[in-house]
């Protein structure tokens, strides 16, 4: 249950596969967050290979809308269960609330819009905000080439 530290290398890599501001950001994650968003990223390359930079991108700032919701590692546990059990209806009036716990579940929940509207305000490319927003979307909805989609996808359920 407790995350891996990432080494030396490890973060360099990431470094060099985000731009500046991006990595800025995505060292701002919890440790949990980076060392998952690290392997989601390492086993997307693995799958696709070194030719499509902005999704290994994707892959590292997946879920970088998290960060508004302000939840560590119990919250989060607390906030997935929340969600599962609330209806989308009720967690959408919720984000109508300026703050408290349900404005923050709302938050949580709407984690890949959060993200790529972040990423739009860091100049990250089309295609890395494209997929942190459709990541949790049913794959007939996504606009990320299918085979990219669904290893970007397959990586993060692993």
């Amino acid at each position: 249950m407790k995350p891996k530290q990432l080494s030396d290398e490890d973060i360099h890599w990431v470094s060099s596969q985000l731009s500046q501001s991006e990595f800025t950001y995505w060292t701002k994650l919890p440790l949990a967050d980076k060392s998952h968003s690290f392997q989601v990223a390492k086993q997307t390359q693995s799958l696709i290979g070194d030719r499509e930079k902005v999704f290994i991108a994707a892959a590292l700032l997946h879920d970088i809308g998290k960060l508004e919701s302000g939840f560590g590692t119990f919250g989060r546990v607390f906030a997935t269960i929340s969600c599962s059990i609330f209806s989308s209806t009720k967690i959408e009036k919720w984000k109508l609330k300026e703050k408290g716990l349900r404005r923050r579940l709302a938050d949580y929940s709407n984690h890949p819009a959060i993200g790529a509207d972040l990423l739009k305000g860091l100049d990250s490319e089309e295609q890395t905000i494209t997929w942190v927003l459709e990541h949790h979307s049913e794959k007939e909805k996504w606009t990320t080439p299918k085979i990219i989609g669904e290893a970007l996808s397959s990586a993060d359920n692993d």
